[in-house]
């Protein structure tokens, strides 16, 4: 059994990633690519946001089933806002006591609802390491130890504990001790590394990591900062950050006796959650206020529940937004689907058609061969899935049979002349849509065309990249894959919900990864 390191880069995207490898510019990666296997485009979900991406790469599945349903949202059930993003105002609204426990435990232990990668790797006997990643959900608990700073801060009350896989290192935060020795993971973070979620940060846990004995089956490093650079910078300017991860993968391989050692006992796989499109240049161009786009209508405050007299809740996720309607009516829906769509930077309104029993219950419809999804444009599309190829209009690549009414231009498709669905702008957009919405994510999505972000009075547009819609410069990372068994075969068209089936394979789990893709709502990786 080869042991597995799974590295995740944040917003890596293939327009960056495939022309700086022929550069010469990404040594390490290179290396492993002629050793191993490059799939230029790894498709993320819908919507291609952080925080339910990264989820999805955790657990294999996608938000209708983890239920993680972006960076803000809006749970009806116990009428409150969730919100993992970083604008300082929505921060505010909802409390930073609030906002800061929310995410070190509510997050894990309350709103993910599938089982993590850590959990099926140590519930078959073998040891799970997570550094940095924002999903950690496991059985071991770990003590927390917030940063002087956090403690200074008046009215926070930090956990005292969370529970993540056997070893956890989680910036300044937490960290467990290193396997086969009594002592404890290490690393530089502080102010400077934004209290150690940070990529050196990150390096310096993997190197110290590199002395365990023995070292987890199983290892999940995360590397935030190209995120942070190409929203500030652009995706193609940031790839001096990408050099330097780069670097620290080779320095870890080094460590652990060279490239021959290291894939002769380890397959790596490396990936992103999503990837980014350039914003445009004008700021007044680039975002999209919708405040004033939904003129007439009450709106809620951001971070706050509904109030007796909002008619609208509006929850941003940059380049895609939730729209919750308190009149679900067809009648209102119609009305904002125009409002919207009036504004020509606006790419796509999409809803679940039918999606409620019935407004008062609340229940929603899960059954997938009975639910509409409806695409507005400047057409429009309704489809569903269904089991019987013979009355499908096509099936997908991934062995998904749908139904399709109107027109498939909306999501920039065709069907070839052997029955599959050919995708352009839109990868995967069928199954994609369909497995977007789930019980906190059920009313009404819009996405942004490429160049522009949503905006609420309490939120700021990005400068250089951004992502979260369903295009394709949103949504697709590269997977590299070196150093697996010859008897495992890598997807053709991989999708980020393929990575965890991926590396329990890798791990001798066949059973748990296929377990995996019988259960959850997606196709099957060919």
């Amino acid at each position: 059994m080869r042991k597995v390191l799974l590295v995740v880069i944040d917003a890596l995207a293939s327009r960056v990633v495939l022309p700086a490898l022929e550069e010469h510019r990404l040594p390490c990666l290179a290396e492993l690519v002629r050793r191993g296997v490059l799939r230029p485009e790894c498709t993320s979900i819908f919507p291609s946001i952080t925080p339910a991406a990264t989820a999805s790469i955790a657990t294999g599945v996608y938000p209708t089933e983890h239920e993680i349903a972006g960076a803000f949202w809006y749970n009806r059930e116990d009428d409150r806002v969730a919100y993992y993003g970083d604008d300082f105002w929505v921060v505010i609204d909802e409390g930073m006591d609030q906002f800061f426990n929310d995410f070190m435990v509510r997050l894990n232990h309350d709103r993910l609802h599938a089982d993590t990668l850590y959990e099926r790797v140590e519930r078959n006997g073998l040891t799970a390491a997570v550094i940095n990643y924002m999903w950690y959900r496991g059985r071991t608990r770990h003590e927390v130890d917030a940063p002087w700073l956090f403690k200074l801060m008046p009215n926070i009350s930090v956990a005292s504990e969370i529970s993540g896989p056997q070893v956890l290192a989680m910036a300044d935060f937490a960290a467990s001790k290193i396997p086969g020795r009594d002592e404890k993971l290490s690393a530089t973070g502080g102010i400077s590394r934004r209290f150690g979620f940070h990529d050196d940060t990150t390096a310096d846990y993997l190197m110290h990591l590199a002395s365990a004995d023995p070292f987890p089956e199983f290892t999940l490093a995360y590397f935030p900062n190209n995120d942070y650079d190409s929203h500030a910078d652009g995706p193609v300017e940031a790839l001096d950050t990408l050099e330097k991860v780069d670097t620290h993968l080779a320095e870890f391989i080094k460590q652990m006796g060279g490239m021959d050692q290291f894939l002769e006992n380890f397959a790596i796989v490396i990936c992103g959650d999503h990837s980014q499109t350039d914003q445009l240049r004008d700021p007044d161009g680039r975002g999209i206020n919708l405040v004033e786009i939904l003129e007439g209508y009450q709106l809620t405050t951001a971070g706050q529940p509904w109030e007796e007299t909002d008619e609208l809740m509006v929850c941003p996720n940059m380049r895609a937004c939730h729209i919750y309607l308190k009149d679900r009516s067809a009648t209102t829906r119609g009305e904002i689907t125009e409002q919207l769509l009036n504004d020509p930077r606006v790419d796509q309104v999409l809803w679940r058609d039918g999606a409620w029993e019935d407004a008062e219950s609340q229940k929603p419809i899960n059954d997938p061969y009975n639910t509409y999804h409806i695409v507005n444009r400047s057409a429009s599309l309704k489809f569903h899935r269904v089991k019987d190829r013979d009355k499908a209009t096509g099936r997908d690549p991934y062995g998904i049979n749908w139904i399709c009414k109107g027109s498939l231009d909306v999501i920039d498709a065709s069907v070839s002349e052997v029955g599959t669905f050919v995708y352009g702008e839109y990868p995967n957009a069928l199954e994609r849509i369909a497995t977007g919405f789930c019980r906190y994510a059920d009313d009404m999505w819009v996405t942004a065309k490429p160049g522009c972000e949503f905006e609420i009075n309490e939120t700021a547009i990005h400068p250089g990249g951004s992502h979260g819609a369903l295009n394709r410069g949103d949504s697709c990372p590269p997977l590299i894959v070196a150093g697996v068994p010859e008897e495992i075969s890598i997807p053709e068209s991989p999708r980020t919900i393929d990575i965890a089936p991926l590396c329990l394979q890798i791990l001798g789990l066949e059973e748990e990864a296929e377990q995996l893709i019988r259960s959850r709502r997606a196709g099957r990786p060919h």
